[in-house]
């Protein structure tokens, strides 16, 4: 890599993330034909880059909703008590302002 510039290794890293060839062409092919027995190291090995795995993945989950969107859903859908001081602020901030007539009537009272 000292002989590469720095664009050209990012560039390089670019062509193996989206590569779908298992092993990248800067490292020597293995020597031994072991096969892989790790059940993680078989999955792996499907010939899909690293982005079209996690795009298969996303797509065969079994919920379709993003993490903001579940967290919405539960804040919409949860129940929440309303105390007696936050219900009064509530009233207060939505009261109509009093007419003339109602203030009359009031400061009479």
């Amino acid at each position: 890599m000292s002989d590469k510039g720095f664009f050209a290794s990012v560039c390089g890293f670019f062509k193996s993330l989206f590569s779908s060839s298992p092993a990248s062409h800067t490292s020597p092919a293995p020597t031994s034909s072991a096969k892989p027995t790790s059940p993680a190291a078989k999955t792996t090995n499907d010939g899909l880059t690293g982005v079209e795995r996690y795009i298969r993945n996303q797509a065969n989950s079994g919920s379709k909703l993003t993490g903001v969107e579940k967290y919405i859903r539960n804040k919409t859908t949860s129940v929440k008590v309303v105390t007696g001081v936050e219900q009064y602020i509530r009233n207060k901030a939505q009261a109509k302002p009093m007419t003339g007539v109602e203030r009359y009537i009031q400061s009479k009272g």
